[in-house]
This record gives C-alpha cells, structure tokens and sequence, in this order.
C-alpha cells in the first residue's frame, strides 16, 4: 500500500509546476506585488490590495455594503470592517440610503477617485510589462481565456 501511495505522490510532485492552481497562485502574487509597489511608489502608502474587493465594485451611483459583499465574495462583516478602514482614510464615504433605512451607500471620495484612476494605471503598466514577456496577442488570449471562465462561472 505504502509503495503505491509513494509512487501516486511522487507522480504529483512530478507534476506539481503545471498545476493550474500553482500557475495561477504565483502569477497572482507577482502581480499583486507589482501593484502594490507602484501604488506606492505614487504615494498611495496607507492602502492595503485586499481593500481593492471594495473600491472596484462600487458603482458611481453608490453601492450598499450587502452588494459589495456579494460581488467581492466576502462576508458582510468583512466588508464591513474594510469599509470602515478606507472610510476612516478618507477613500469613500457613506449615507443612508433614501429608500431603504437599514442600508448605507457607499460612494468614493475625490481622493478614492483619484486612487482609482492611479490604479487603472497601474494595472495598464503592470499588464504591459506581462505582455511584453509573453507578446501582446498571448496576452490577450490570457484575458479572452480568464474571461470566458468568469463568464461561466457567473463571476463576472
């Protein structure tokens, strides 16, 4: 028994760097990081990359946090806590909602507007310098790729 749990394992360890999941957990690190770091470098120190669950999903308009919750794939009370962060930091601010007296809107501040525009940059440099590695049309069959998985799996 222990001789074919062995070799089943070693089989895997064989195969272990063409794991999708591997793949796609250090190719998410090394962007995140590469983010983050220009983000900083741009003066934007008091931010944190898992704060960003929250500002890509808020609508110009104004969201309510249970949305945002949703669309993030966090609990509410997560949510709720990185909402109170980046409101004390003055990236968004809040108001009852006119219809519904339990809810809040949440909106982006000037500064979560202009951290956004920043970040839209960013993203647009970090995902060139990843095009420039793989060729601008392997890039784009990467998104077309990771778009249709997303669109079936209603993640988008």
């Amino acid at each position: 028994m222990s001789a074919t749990i062995d070799a089943k394992y070693e089989a895997y360890m064989t195969d272990r760097s063409n794991s999708l999941a591997r793949l796609i957990n250090q190719f998410k690190k090394d962007i995140d990081l590469r983010i983050i770091q220009k983000i900083r470098e741009r003066g934007y120190t008091d931010f944190k990359l898992g704060d960003m669950v929250l500002l890509v999903n808020i609508d110009s308009h104004g969201t309510i946090n249970n949305d945002l919750a949703r669309k993030a794939r966090i609990s509410k009370q997560a949510m709720s806590k990185v909402v109170k962060n980046l409101e004390a930091s003055n990236y968004i601010s809040t108001r009852k909602h006119d219809t519904d007296n339990r809810a809040s809107l949440i909106f982006l501040t000037d500064k979560g507007k202009e951290f956004m525009i920043t970040v839209y940059d960013v993203v647009d440099e970090v995902t060139e310098y990843y095009a420039n590695i793989t060729g601008k049309e392997e890039m784009q069959r990467l998104k077309t790729i990771l778009k249709s998985i997303t669109t079936g799996l209603n993640l988008s």
